[in-house]
């Protein structure tokens, strides 16, 4: 009351913060984006990823949680409710461990039990949640099948096919999606009836959340927003969309396009011997179905065009691959959509101890029969210097996925 008591005085008008689509902003948005998660599965203290959701409104709202593998494989999907102004905290090792966050809506938890109701906050009930909320413990054979396949081993989930690069280590990999949602369901954003006016999703923009990658025995915790995704369905009729390959390119999901050219902060010295690495996301604008194992979907790896990349010291000096005629295709460090590489090694070398790069993450490269030419992306950076301290943050936008640029440095 002060405050505003002040403000009226002064002559102020207090507003709230502005959403700009278009624009990855930190903003509440009806979809969230954990761009990549690893998950130490044979040691119970390893490598994990936490994400923290959160709903930024007094307002009830349900969401839906799918994990894909780094492939692009939905695998796992699952509704998680939250009161006003609620905040849910996952540890992914809980996910391929068989335990689910309990939460229930107003009608399945009439007393509070399983998900309290703040003094500002209120509840709802939504439909189609009988025996999906609370979630059921999933059996052991899903879950054993659920690590399978995150490890790019055979899994019954894939139908005894592949759907994930394979490591042979036990990490599991990939990324997760959470969309606001109008009703509990088993679908995931692949499957028809997922969007539209009487879809599953809603274009609510009420979310947020960050993540943090954990790894005990390097002492290292790298924190992040969870990328926030805001849906507005009449400005994106007919555009390119996040989820544009599941809606056929016709904007029926609402979601804003991720930019397409990042810039990144490397340090690769100095006290910073624990290097940096480079979490990313791209779209393969391609579904993508389950694999025979020992290969790959047809679209593998996702190109990367070297001569698009530019590389800064910290005195300007730029260093961009120059090809007379057509430059060559290297092995991509980027293949997956899905992917941590770290700087300056062989996957991906860079030509000065600190300094930043232009990355272009579009390519004129033919990906399989139907795919526009590739564009949105994500980056992140997590830097560490030998278990003494570490820092993750996101890269920097250089364009629009509305509207992306057409020329480089």
């Amino acid at each position: 009351m002060k405050r505003l008591c002040l403000a009226a005085l002064l002559g102020i008008w207090v507003s709230p913060l502005a959403a700009k689509t278009c624009t990855l902003d930190v903003v509440p948005a009806a979809t969230l984006l954990l761009p990549y998660f690893e998950v130490d599965l044979a040691n119970p203290g390893g490598k994990t990823t936490l994400v923290a959701i959160a709903n930024a409104s007094d307002q009830a709202v349900l969401t839906h949680v799918v994990l894909w593998t780094d492939l692009g494989v939905p695998t796992f999907s699952f509704d998680l409710y939250l009161t006003g102004y609620d905040v849910q905290t996952l540890n992914l090792r809980d996910l391929f461990s068989g335990s689910l966050p309990q939460t229930a809506d107003q009608l399945r938890d009439p007393n509070d039990r399983i998900s309290p109701r703040g003094s500002l906050s209120q509840e709802a009930s939504f439909p189609g949640c009988d025996a999906l909320l609370p979630p059921p413990v999933p059996p052991a054979a899903f879950v054993d099948a659920l690590g399978r396949a995150h490890r790019g081993l055979a899994s019954a989930l894939a139908g005894g096919l592949c759907a994930a690069q394979a490591f042979s280590d036990p990490i599991a990999r990939g990324y997760l999606t959470i969309d606001a949602v109008r009703r509990c369901s088993l679908l995931t954003p692949a499957d028809p009836g997922y969007f539209g006016p009487d879809g599953v999703a809603a274009n609510d923009n009420v979310l947020w959340g960050d993540f943090t990658y954990v790894d005990p025995a390097t002492n290292f915790a790298q924190g992040e927003n969870l990328v926030r995704i805001e849906s507005d369905p009449a400005l994106f009729a007919g555009r390119d969309t996040f989820y544009g390959r599941y809606v056929g390119f016709a904007g029926t999901d609402g979601r804003e396009p991720l930019p397409t050219a990042w810039g990144a902060r490397y340090l690769a010295g100095g006290d910073f011997l624990g290097a940096t690495d480079l979490v990313v996301w791209r779209d393969s604008r391609q579904r993508t179905a389950p694999f025979a194992c020992g290969t790959h979907p047809s679209w593998y790896p996702i190109p990367w065009e070297f001569d698009r990349t530019t590389f800064f010291d910290e005195q300007e000096t730029a260093d961009r691959p120059f090809c007379p005629f057509e430059c060559p295709v290297f092995a991509s460090p980027f293949p997956a959509e899905s992917t941590r590489v770290r700087a300056n090694t062989a996957t991906f070398p860079v030509p000065f101890t600190f300094g930043w790069i232009d990355l272009d993450m579009k390519t004129t490269l033919p990906l399989g029969a139907g795919a526009r030419p590739l564009s949105q992306a994500w980056v992140g950076v997590l830097t560490s210097a030998n278990g003494r301290f570490s820092v993750g943050s996101e890269g920097g936008q250089l364009d629009s996925g509305c509207a992306p640029r057409t020329t480089n440095p």
